[in-house]
């Protein structure tokens, strides 16, 4: 029959990851992007259509978490990488597995239609090489990301404003604000990183919120679970595979102790880490399951000297410069930045409706409900759509991207079945009520997830061998009695994400993941000892 053919929408991180994987399984892949270069976000843009980082911005993960499974992050790279850096990273990883020869750059999807006998995925496409041309793929996976289509809410008078008003999908340069009063919405990690660029430029800087926040600087960021604390900083570097069990067993039987634990140990993580003014209104914060933490080494230190200010949330535009606050104040600035967040975007498929009409008032944005399979397959057409730009997971997305892919790779190839479609749907709807329980007023975002039963069964899917070699089954015994010193580096040290292609199964193993392992966790303690000395 020859080789199925795929199409892959995006090419930055996940769209890279997804890409080698279906090649690595004998799948005839393409993968297209509008930009100019690979590399999604990472890869700066002036296009104000596009969300790039900028480039001085720094990786809020470690190289250590945030690096592909059969892929570490070199070690003459600094343990948080910028922007460049990791754009660097990305094009070594399509050069080492000769990615770009299967790879379309500036060419736009413009939909994927259902061909008329139903038989394949029809790709709308246009190109300034190729004009408009039609071409057929038996599979598609979405990998276009979560920051395609901006948010800014409505706000009484907003017309009325004479000044500037972008969304931070727009913020490119902060030296264009220089000499400017500007008021940044938001408090999440897009709203500090615009604040604390501004704050050498502009006149004024207020960031303006209804909330507060959990922030915590980089070296505790990926501490946020079970953070063991000596004089102020982490002991280690990660939170451990035996302390991630414990986390996702306490969430399993007894949730509500769970979320209180988790928020209260976080919340204490950023009060041990800052000296919070009360006037600042970062504290008390809406709970960790719903609103991820804000991280940043130098936002309270800007709140500190005055050069950012917190204000109240936006109650309306008076007209001209003059911005009225929730708390009655008024405010005159010069330019607002909304940094309020994207809408996922299901809008290239054409005639198929992903959400069959499904809403949740507590979704973020009044957000569409996609009913997904996992975050992942439409029950519709699972053997020949998948979504990866629906789920949103506490690490870094490089590992769990090229997790989720394998899991895709090993079910199209039919080495790993899907349930029914009634029970697929019956599994989306639990899913559904659970989302209805975390968010009890709150808004969230719809590509929550399940942490421990969700990564679960990405590992049962692509066949890592995770699950059994590494859990309390016989497989877990066995491995612990022969290669004890080294269980213990996997369950009680740095959990290393070249474990995912450690065992041998379904997916294709990694011969130098044991020694990418170790070396993760020696790095990772120089850099401790350094820091914490």
């Amino acid at each position: 029959m020859g080789k199925q053919s795929v199409a892959v929408i995006g090419a930055g991180a996940i769209g890279l990851a997804t890409l080698k994987n279906l090649v690595e399984e004998d799948f005839d892949v393409t993968a297209f992007d509008k930009r100019q270069s690979i590399g999604g976000v990472w890869d700066f843009s002036e296009n104000t259509n596009y969300t790039s980082t900028l480039p001085s911005t720094i990786s809020n993960v470690s190289k250590f978490k945030n690096c592909f499974t059969d892929f570490p992050v070199p070690d003459d790279m600094p343990v948080y990488l910028n922007s460049s850096q990791v754009h660097e990273y990305l094009q070594s990883y399509a050069a080492q597995f000769d990615l770009n020869r299967h790879i379309r750059l500036n060419t736009m999807v413009r939909k994927v239609v259902r061909s008329a006998d139903n038989a394949k995925w029809q790709l709308h496409l246009s190109s300034e090489n190729n004009g408009d041309e039609i071409i057929d793929y038996d599979k598609v996976v979405f990998c276009s990301g979560i920051t395609a289509i901006s948010h800014i809410p409505e706000i009484k008078g907003i017309q009325l404003f004479t000044g500037k008003v972008i969304h931070s999908q727009a913020f490119k340069r902060p030296s264009e604000f220089a000499r400017m009063k500007v008021l940044v919405v938001g408090l999440g990690n897009s709203a500090v990183d615009t604040c604390t660029q501004l704050a050498d430029h502009a006149e004024k800087v207020y960031v303006s919120h209804r909330h507060g926040i959990n922030i915590v600087s980089r070296p505790c960021a990926i501490h946020i679970a079970f953070p063991r604390i000596c004089k102020g900083k982490p002991l280690d570097f990660h939170i451990s595979r035996r302390d991630e069990g414990l986390k996702h067993m306490l969430d399993a039987f007894v949730p509500r102790l769970s979320r209180k634990l988790h928020d209260w140990r976080v919340q204490q993580l950023t009060t041990e880490s800052f000296d919070l003014d009360p006037a600042w209104r970062i504290h008390p914060p809406p709970s960790i399951l719903t609103h991820q933490p804000t991280i940043s080494d130098s936002f309270i230190n800007c709140l500190q000297d005055g050069s950012v200010t917190s204000v109240a949330g936006i109650r309306s535009f008076v007209g001209g410069d003059r911005i009225e606050l929730e708390d009655g104040s008024v405010i005159a600035a010069d330019a607002v930045i909304f940094c309020t967040g994207y809408v996922p975007d299901f809008n290239l498929i054409h005639g198929f409706d992903i959400t069959n009409g499904s809403t949740m008032s507590n979704l973020r944005h009044n957000s569409p409900f996609p009913r997904l399979y996992q975050n992942i397959f439409s029950p519709d057409y699972p053997e020949s759509m998948a979504f990866l730009n629906n789920w949103a997971y506490t690490v870094g997305v490089f590992p769990i991207a090229d997790l989720a892919s394998m899991a895709i790779a090993q079910v199209w190839k039919g080495a790993f079945s899907l349930p029914p479609k009634d029970e697929m749907n019956r599994e989306i709807d639990a899913h559904y009520n659970w989302l209805g329980s975390v968010a009890k007023g709150d808004t969230l975002y719809p590509g929550m997830v399940q942490e421990g039963p969700w990564l679960h069964w990405l590992n049962d899917a692509a066949g890592t061998g995770v699950n059994e070699n590494l859990g309390f089954g016989l497989k877990g015994w066995i491995f612990w009695l022969r290669n004890p010193r080294f269980c213990n580096v996997l369950m009680g040290e740095l959990a290393s994400v070249h474990a995912f292609r450690l065992f041998n199964g379904r997916r294709k193993k990694w011969d130098g993941a044991k020694e990418a392992v170790l070396r993760a966790n020696e790095n990772a303690k120089l850099y401790l000892n350094t820091k914490v000395g």
